[in-house]
Order: C-alpha cells, then sequence, then structure tokens
C-alpha cells in the first residue's frame, strides 16, 4: 500500500551574527549559519511565474514551498533560505514572499 509522504523537503534559513570591534578598534564580521529544519513541501513554478506580493511589487519566483507549520518563523523579503529536497539536493534562494493562512504557511522563492 503507497503512503503519501506529505513535507518531503526540508528548509532552512541563513543567520547572520553581527559583527564586533575588538579593542584596538579592528572591525570583525559576524559569521553565517544555518538554522532550522522546518519540513515542507515544495512545488517548482515550471516557468519563470510571476506574483504581486503584499508589498504591491510584482516578482518572479521559481518554487512556491508549502505546508510549513503554522507557528513557523516570519519570514521576509530577501531572507536567504536553503531549500533540501529529496535526494539531499540543496538549492539556495532569496525570499520573494511570505504569507500565513490558518492551518499552514506559504512562501515564494
Amino acid at each position: 500500500m503507497a503512503v503519501l509522504n506529505r513535507n518531503s523537503n526540508r528548509l532552512q534559513y541563513l543567520v547572520s551574527a553581527s559583527g564586533y570591534e575588538d579593542e584596538n578598534g579592528d572591525y570583525h564580521p559576524g559569521e553565517d549559519h544555518w538554522e532550522g529544519d522546518i519540513p515542507c513541501d515544495a512545488v517548482p513554478s515550471g516557468k519563470a511565474d510571476e506574483k504581486e506580493f503584499e508589498d504591491g511589487v510584482t516578482r518572479k519566483y521559481s518554487y512556491e514551498v508549502y505546508n510549513l507549520p503554522p507557528d513557523c518563523r516570519n519570514f521576509t523579503i530577501g531572507d536567504r533560505v536553503k531549500l533540501i529536497l529529496l535526494g539531499g539536493i540543496e538549492r539556495e534562494f532569496n525570499v520573494k514572499g511570505f504569507h500565513r493562512y490558518q492551518l499552514q504557511c506559504k512562501i515564494w522563492v
């Protein structure tokens, strides 16, 4: 019997640590690292689809990432995310739009 595997992909987001100045006044940039292991489903757009997002700007997107948990963090336009697809394929994108529904969240990348 076949079982539908929902949330077969994973989403991570890039966190940038703030830099600091040492006692000599030299600036040291913070290090970036990936956080999160958010289960999701991702569907490629098949072509360069366009959508008008909540800020009124029309942008092209490559993937719709949906079935994110309703209590996931808020994503803002421009956030860097990593989509881990079936087979371990990793792709990095900038967030184009985010919407929170009652039972799920969706982002466009």
